[in-house]
């Protein structure tokens, strides 16, 4: 009995530690990431298409942030967000999206 409770004891503390430490996108991963859903943005979001190519987009243009998601239990387990700012034009649009997946959470910013 006593070895049951120590396999599943560390079990849960091997899943919390690598949850807490997963793996996050590279900065050019959040680059391409941000640049993909600018250029198809989902359903949900509300924006039309922009149509930016990324070469001609300055590597100054580009701002990246890597944030703390906000709320008690993305706290405890250490959540990541990329907050991407590109200054392209008269545009200036921002997505967020999670650090691990890319998946998308967000865009706002002056996208006209």
């Amino acid at each position: 009995m006593k070895k049951i409770v120590s396999g599943v004891l560390l079990t849960i503390v091997i899943l919390l530690l690598y949850t807490y430490q997963k793996p996050i996108m590279t900065t050019e991963e959040a680059i391409v990431q941000a640049y993909n859903h600018l250029n198809d943005p989902s359903q949900g979001v509300g924006i039309e298409e922009i149509e930016i190519e990324l070469g001609d987009i300055p590597a100054n243009s580009i701002n990246l942030k890597l944030h703390s998601k906000e709320g008690l239990l993305n706290e405890f387990f250490n959540m990541r967000q990329w907050v991407v700012t590109v200054k392209y034009q008269n545009l200036r649009p921002t997505v967020v999206m999670d650090a691990y997946t890319g998946k998308l959470l967000e865009i706002s910013g002056p996208l006209n």
